[in-house]
Formats: C-alpha cells, sequence, structure tokens
C-alpha cells in the first residue's frame, strides 16, 4: 500500500461512522485510484458502501478554500440529481497536508460521441443552466465576454513565462485575440451572468448513471453565462482532451437544437453567442494543455501529481497542438 492509502484507511477508520451513513467503519477497502489534473481520487468501499475520497494536491479556481467551495457546489446541487453527494469535507490540513473531500461513487461508463449521448449532455445542461441562483454563494463572471479574454490574455501571459513556452503557439493566439476583437467590442452585451455553469464539461466527467446522467468534479463552477459551457462542450481542445477525434457537423447541430429547444433561447442567438466565444474558450484549453507540458519539462510539476502528468502527456500534446489554433483561425 502507498502512503496515502495507509493514510486514507486510518483516517476513515477514525470518522464517526454517522458522518458516512454508516452503523461502523470496521471493513475499509481500497478498490481503485484514479488522478485528476489537480486530485488523487480514491475508489473505496466501506461496509459495502462507495465513495470517492479526493484529496485536493493543487487548485485551479485561485481559492485557497478550493474544497470548501467544491463542497458547497455540491451541498447546492444536491437535490437536483445532476451531481454525486457529498459527505464530508476537511480543509484543516492535519492528516493531510490538503483538502479532502469525500463524495458518492457514481457507477457507470462515460460519455461518448453517440447521438443520444450528445442530446442527454444537452438536456443535463439545460437543467443546470436553469436553477435559481437567488441565494447561492458562486464566483460571478460579471461580464462574461471581457472576463473570458481577460481569462485568455492571462493563460497567454503565464504560458510565455515559461522556459519552454513555443512562440508559435503564441503568435497564432495573439492572431485570434485581434480577429475577435471588434465582435467582441461590439457584442459583449449578449452575455449575461445568469446561470450557473460547471466550466469544465468535457466527456469524461459525465457519467452516465443507473439513475440518470451526472457530472462530476465540480472544482470550479460559477455563475456565467450559459455559453461558457456551451462553447466548452462544443469546442475541439477540450474534446480532444477526452478523445481522439472531436463533434461532428450533425453532433454539434444536434446539440444546438435540443438545448435551444428546451432552454427557449432561440438557435440564431445562441449560435451566434457560441460563433463569438468558441475561439476564446478553445484558446483557454490549447494554453491549459501548454502549460501542463511545460511545467513537466521545466520540473514545476507538483511531485504527487508528477505519475499523473507523465501518464497524459499524449492527452496534453493533442490539445496544445499549434494546429488547433491554426483551424480557429480558419473560422474566422
Amino acid at each position: 500500500m502507498s502512503d496515502f492509502e495507509i493514510k486514507i484507511e486510518q483516517y476513515l477508520k477514525n470518522l464517526p461512522s454517522d458522518v458516512l451513513g454508516l452503523g461502523n467503519t470496521k471493513s475499509i477497502e481500497l478498490l481503485d485510484m484514479f488522478s485528476g489534473a489537480y486530485n488523487l481520487n480514491f475508489h473505496v468501499r466501506v461496509n459495502k458502501k462507495e465513495f470517492i475520497f479526493r484529496i485536493n494536491i493543487d487548485q485551479q479556481s485561485g481559492l485557497k478554500n478550493q474544497i470548501e467551495y467544491e463542497n458547497n457546489a455540491l451541498r447546492f446541487l444536491e437535490e437536483y440529481n445532476i451531481a454525486p453527494k457529498t459527505y464530508y469535507v476537511d480543509n484543516t490540513l492535519k492528516y493531510f497536508d490538503f483538502g479532502i473531500l469525500i463524495e458518492q461513487y457514481l457507477e457507470g461508463p462515460h460519455l461518448s460521441h453517440e447521438e443520444t449521448h450528445i442530446v442527454e449532455a444537452a438536456e443535463l445542461l439545460v437543467k443546470l443552466h436553469s436553477l435559481p441562483l437567488v441565494e447561492s454563494d458562486f464566483i460571478i463572471w460579471q461580464n462574461p465576454l471581457e472576463a473570458t479574454v481577460n481569462f485568455v490574455k492571462n493563460d497567454m501571459l503565464n504560458y510565455e513565462a515559461k522556459k519552454t513556452h513555443d512562440k508559435k503557439l503564441i503568435r497564432l493566439a495573439k492572431e485570434v485575440m485581434a480577429r475577435t476583437e471588434k465582435d467582441i467590442e461590439d457584442k459583449h452585451n449578449l452575455f449575461h451572468a445568469d446561470s450557473l455553469n460547471h466550466t469544465d464539461v468535457v466527456l469524461d466527467n459525465f457519467i452516465r448513471t443507473s439513475d440518470g446522467l451526472r457530472l462530476i468534479d465540480w472544482e470550479k463552477p460559477r455563475v456565467d453565462d450559459c455559453t461558457y459551457d456551451i462553447c466548452c462542450f462544443l469546442s475541439e481542445p477540450p474534446q480532444l482532451w477526452c478523445s481522439e477525434r472531436a463533434l461532428n457537423m450533425a453532433n454539434r447541430e444536434s446539440f444546438l437544437n435540443t438545448y435551444s429547444r428546451l432552454s427557449g433561447i432561440e438557435k440564431n442567438l445562441l449560435l451566434e453567442k457560441t460563433r463569438i466565444r468558441e475561439p476564446l474558450v478553445s484558446l483557454h484549453w490549447v494554453f491549459w494543455g501548454a502549460i501542463k507540458l511545460s511545467n513537466l519539462r521545466d520540473s514545476c510539476t507538483a511531485t504527487e501529481l508528477l505519475n499523473a502528468h507523465e501518464e497524459k502527456i499524449s492527452r496534453y500534446e493533442r490539445v496544445a497542438r499549434p494546429e488547433n489554433i491554426e483551424r480557429i483561425l480558419e473560422t474566422l
């Protein structure tokens, strides 16, 4: 057993049994481990009940209380059958050096490019984006389009500061930003911070359970225009994170038709907003992958996540290819 596994077993034994809704915690099995880009997720069975024991090694939200923010999001979503149930959060750093979250284990396959799966994703996102936010406490991008531009500019600066950055990637990205500048200036009023967005809606974050489709990895939800999630789902770079191929035009059409019909948002408006914002979301993903690669090359990756990132090099390379930006430029 690894040091983490030994500590997890002891940690679970010391938890009050009622925290997990169990009579006791005598029987503990560690079944598997899944490494995310920022966390380690252990699939555990306690008295025949299964959980995910999540160790938050790094954070991508910019928040010091990252794990508590994720837990609060899951609490908010609990009654809507969109996300896993959360059981316990620990950000004291007393037993582990990192934040801890224990949540429901969801059994089932991820989404694929099948037509029915694409439609199901649109249905779930409409449900998410229509949730009431009166008493919520989420990060808000008040000016969604302007915030996306600043997000990408910050990505570019962070990447340019890396020793092993690719100048071609930066040059191509600046050309995209220049070509989209007028649309961003003229059309920013189309975008409104009125929906809860997951912000990482890649195929791997959807689980098709026996109780319906669910979304996992709620590390950085925020209130935004619905088009952030839509663009994330439709953009080629995030799709390439999960697959060697992207959605085809028929997939895109099915998704947008379903989303428009169920949300009541006119399809032409969705198309226009997606056209404007999708290049920016794509650039964010390209730089995300490129920064991860540079961190590995520059020996800046967290030790606890080094193996996980090394195993994902081919994924990062697919996302960070300059050709991905060249294809964006062909559409502008």
